[in-house]
């Protein structure tokens, strides 16, 4: 259109010095044209002036023409439907992703990949489709491609390479993944929380460690989970010093006591953490400590399962651990849990008619399997077959708790 206006504007030009030359104003000259009965008269200005106007039009229309070519037209129209296309194959696959039909997503989106604006996008999803239709290697395949393709992606693309590792159970693979990716993405909040959960699944707890502040810092885990974590990390410390001690005897022992020391003191009141180091001592034979750590819980909360282990197995001096227990038994009369390890406290110091007293108030306050269960072997061991009898019968008919090992009294040398 411009090549239009300049050559219009030139040809004015011309035209007006052309009528000014040739003296057109003072004499414009005539024509006259006769067919037939018909003539046809003008002057050679206005003929001329005729001639450039319909030469413009003839080239403007030839311009038109040319613009709207219909080949043109349809050869646009052909790439417009040919990018349409395109785009429905990406945008369909990515619509059955998401409602979770991965089949169906998965075919879609390879026949995106073979158009020239696939993007990433396409290689991520398919990956992920053909993991869940049960295509491993697909999917890795897909990676590997998508990281060649489009390398400014690649820290993307390994974060979901790690994700699919983890899913599949390839937690070691995962983890090579994660350390190299972990270097140009230390604060990423998805690579961050994989690694925190293959540490606990590899029960890699030095790592975890390791980790944990970074955790802490960027909120990947909350107040309460990063508690968590540093009890389990602990819990796993001694059993590390557990195993020590087996090799370092008396050594190992010292190690052991030393870092339940230096314990934070909720981890001290904490009943499933002093179980598991009452345990840990109970195995390598420390039964003086274990009995400690016990009751200096007991003496700052009250837990259930630590009394409950206090009278299921001989910890220590058991004339000593009687006179601690019933001075508890001063501020809580009632303790249903209390009263039946003081029934076992006391049968291993022999008292059988003290043990029966406690099993029977302890039934009276709250009937329990266990003490159903000791005070039936009790009294058929005292000669009340009948009374003990019913008595198991009743502890059958409940859970069954398996019942402590303990001493038993021989008709012939009863003592109360």
């Amino acid at each position: 259109m411009i090549r239009l206006f300049v050559f219009s504007l030139l040809a004015i030009v011309v035209a007006l010095w052309v009528t000014l030359y040739l003296g057109f104003p003072g004499d414009p000259g005539y024509m006259l044209i006769a067919f037939g009965s018909y003539t046809f008269e003008t002057s050679l200005f206005a003929l001329l002036v005729a001639v450039i106007v319909l030469y413009l039009l003839a080239r403007l229309l030839l311009l038109l023409l040319d613009w709207i070519n219909p080949m043109r037209l349809l050869a646009a129209g052909k790439q417009i439907s040919h990018r349409r296309r395109t785009r429905s194959n990406s945008i369909e696959g990515l619509l059955y992703f998401t409602r979770g039909s991965w089949q169906s997503s998965l075919n879609l989106l390879k026949k995106g990949m073979n158009e020239k604006d696939a993007t990433v996008i396409n290689y991520l999803a398919a990956a992920f489709a053909a993991y869940e239709v049960g295509d491993k290697e697909g999917g890795m395949q897909f990676l590997d491609t998508a990281e060649m393709k489009f390398p400014t992606a690649r820290s993307t693309i390994n974060s979901l390479r790690a994700q699919l590792l983890y899913k599949s159970g390839q937690l070691e693979q995962c983890l090579a993944v994660l350390e190299q990716t972990k270097k140009n993405s230390l604060n990423d909040p998805t690579l961050m929380t994989l690694l925190k959960d293959v540490y606990v699944k590899l029960e890699d707890w030095p790592q975890l460690e390791e980790l944990l502040p970074a955790l802490e810092k960027n909120k990947i885990v909350d107040k309460a989970e990063a508690r968590q974590i540093h009890k389990r990390v602990f819990m796993e410390n001694l059993y590390e010093l557990q195993a020590a001690a087996k090799f370092e005897s008396e050594e190992g022992l010292v190690k052991l006591r030393k870092t339940w020391k230096k314990a934070p003191q909720p981890y001290k009141e904490d009943a499933k953490v002093v179980k598991h180091y009452v345990d840990i001592l109970l195995k390598l034979g420390d039964q003086e400590e274990a009995a400690r750590a016990i009751e200096y819980a007991l003496g700052k909360a009250w837990h259930v399962e630590l009394v409950q282990r206090y009278g299921a197995q001989e910890i220590g001096d058991s004339a000593r651990q009687l006179l601690v227990a019933e001075n508890w038994l001063q501020s809580r009369p009632s303790d249903a849990d209390l009263l039946v390890s003081l029934g076992r406290i006391s049968m291993r110091n022999q008292l059988w008619g003290k043990a029966r007293e406690y099993y029977e108030t302890s039934l009276k306050i709250s009937p329990s399997a266990e003490a159903y269960g000791e005070l039936g072997r009790l009294l058929k061991h005292l000669g009340e077959t009948e009374a003990g009898e019913s008595y198991l019968k009743n502890y059958d008919e409940l859970v069954g708790t398996q019942l402590s090992n303990l001493p038993m009294p021989e008709p012939d040398k009863i003592t109360h």
